[in-house]
């Protein structure tokens, strides 16, 4: 059924090309629907697509400790924390330490191995441990990488330019090229990384103890080199090839291609304005437009993130770890796209997402420091307000069509989608309307043109009940194909429909031929039958069973009868049509 579906989806695609229009609406206006949470980037091309590919791969592998792992580590690859989806964020977390006693500036404790601890390891004497003299430890749970390759496109001046309105551009060094000055870091709670590539070498060395083009020394247990020569015998850099090209190269890949989450409705929803009026707006910034990039495809692009990649200073929700530049009180704003698949906010992961509700409200109400305004002024909505801020904050990370919210666009998202069907009347939806996520074009109706949208991003099984090679749904929705309303097409629940239907999967195909036939060789009648009996009604069940089967299945043009004209289980004309088993009755 699979290929099947796939085979109807290429021929209906070639179609659509060859007459240059979809239902009256030319391709060169089309909407095209938003990538899912973790598909890459629709901008991409074939090269493009294939290096995405590869780095997928990489990005997937876990490493063993003949391979390099080690000698401490946090996972073994780096899907382990980047996983819902791959990419995004997880509820793994890491543990920061150091020291600030009596007020003395922070101390990373680099010389015991600070401040990030590597939880695991792979022996016991390599084992790290937070020193005891460690007076501040924070955990930081993983930050989403999608749309990374997008984040990293944006004009430094425009990050810059967001300072006027609050926060502080992080300034660091490009890990893998020294020479070069500093710049304006994006990535990471502290935004301590600039690039995609210096994201992909601190990490693959700090979270999994794989030496590489970047960072090429290893880190020692706790700081003690002594331990090195009993803890890893493996030759650095340990990073491996993957047919020519560095890991390091096919990550940051994967990152760069990466789509960011959607966002459905795309905008309009008044929960967004009242969001941009209490001052949310002002660190979590709306949009950006990407600048020249030597990627094709990644100049000139819109994103909205929600966030200024700068720094604040958040007071108490500051996690007590300096970084670079970043002091101990401050963090980077985070993006909010993709917040409605986050099970746990803020940077440790202390609110856990019951309901997004409680989730936000949570959330909002541990902003401090600069962020301390725009929390009381949340408090100061009217419950009806919030919820319409939270309705926001909930298509940040809906693909569109996805009615059930399960970012899989299969035949459960169906029933929402068909009760929001306006066909050729105008529609009044607006971007706060339930009917909103099925609206592509955002234009106040669900019609032929967001049915075509529906139809490339649809995964379920393209149900062509009556094998005319059109999906049953279009023929309900286009042609009135069903009138009693129950939402399956008349013509599937005809009498000769069900009468061939022998294996009762409301299908037609090669599997009711085969139904049958096992039926004959076995001696019992397929479950279709009426009173256990033969399927051609002539009182014996042979050969000429298979044939009433395999002419339906095999005919064109085949006249099925009008449901509802006689009852089930009957033969009233007769015509042999009704020959039907109770349990087969609709």
């Amino acid at each position: 059924m699979q290929q099947s579906r796939c085979r109807w989806t290429a021929i209906h695609f070639i179609l659509v090309l060859l007459m240059g229009t979809v239902w009256g609406l030319s391709l060169e206006a089309q909407v095209v629907p938003q990538p899912k949470a973790g598909d890459p980037l629709n901008t991409l091309n074939a090269s493009q697509l294939e290096r995405f590919l590869l780095g997928k791969t990489q990005f997937l592998r876990s490493f063993s400790e003949p391979e390099g792992l080690g000698p401490g580590f946090n996972q073994d690859s780096c899907a382990s924390c980047h996983a819902v989806p791959i990419g995004g964020t997880s509820p793994i977390t890491v543990t920061r330490f150091g020291t600030a006693d009596k007020g003395a500036p922070f101390d990373p404790m680099d010389a015991e191995g600070g401040s990030l601890l590597q939880a695991n390891a792979i022996s016991t004497e390599c084992l790290e441990v937070v020193p005891a003299t460690a007076t501040i430890i924070a955990d930081r749970i993983t930050p989403s990488i999608l749309g990374a390759g997008l984040v990293e496109a944006i004009d430094n001046a425009d990050i810059e330019a967001l300072q006027a309105s609050g926060g502080t551009v992080h300034w660091v060094p490009v890990l893998e090229d020294p020479t070069a000055p500093l710049t304006v870091g994006r990535f990471g709670w502290k935004a301590q990384l600039a690039t995609l590539m210096s994201f992909s070498g601190d990490a693959t060395l700090m979270e999994m103890g794989i030496t590489n083009s970047i960072l090429p020394l290893e880190n020692a247990p706790n700081g003690d080199t002594t331990l090195l020569p009993l803890c890893d015998s493996v030759a650095d850099p340990e990073e491996p090839m993957d047919n020519g090209v560095p890991y390091l190269d096919r990550i940051t890949d994967f990152q760069k291609f990466l789509a960011p989450a959607p966002q459905t409705p795309r905008s309009g929803m008044a929960g967004e304005t009242i969001f941009n009026d209490i001052g949310c707006a002002d660190c979590h910034h709306p949009q950006f437009t990407t600048g020249v990039s030597a990627e094709p495809g990644l100049t000139g692009i819109d994103l909205k993130p929600y966030s200024d990649f700068l720094l604040h200073d958040m007071g108490a929700l500051g996690d007590g770890i300096a970084q670079g530049d970043a002091l101990e009180v401050e963090m980077k704003t985070p993006p909010l796209w993709g917040l409605r698949i986050r099970g746990q906010l803020l940077h440790d992961g202390r609110v856990l997402v019951q309901t997004l509700y409680q989730g936000v409200n949570d959330s909002v109400n541990w902003h401090f420091g600069e962020a301390f305004a725009s929390s009381q002024a949340w408090n100061n909505l009217t419950k009806g307000e919030q919820d319409k801020v939270v309705a926001f904050l909930d298509s940040l990370g809906r693909a569109e069509y996805d009615t059930d919210g399960n970012n899989f666009i299969d035949e459960s998202d169906l029933n929402g989608f068909s009760a929001c069907w306006t066909g050729d009347a105008p529609g009044s939806f607006d971007a706060d309307s339930p009917c909103a996520i099925h609206d592509l074009d955002q234009d106040g109706d669900v019609d032929s043109i967001d049915l075509e949208g529906l139809e490339q991003v649809f995964l379920g099984t393209v149900e062509d009940c009556d094998l005319n090679g059109t999906w049953a749904l279009l023929e309900i929705l286009t042609q009135g194909g069903d009138i009693d309303g129950n939402g399956v097409l008349d013509a599937c629940e005809s009498p000769l429909f069900r009468r061939a239907d022998s294996n009762l999967d409301s299908t037609v195909d090669i599997s009711d031929a085969v139904s049958l036939l096992g039926a004959l060789f076995s001696g019992n009648a397929p479950p279709s039958c009426f009173d256990a009996s033969d399927c051609n009604d002539d009182g014996a069940l042979d050969i000429g069973d298979a044939i009433f089967l395999l002419s339906f299945l095999f005919s064109s043009g085949t006249e099925i009868p009008a449901p509802g004209a006689q009852s089930c289980g009957q033969d009233p004309t007769p015509d042999g049509l009704d020959c039907l088993s109770p349990n087969s009755c609709p």
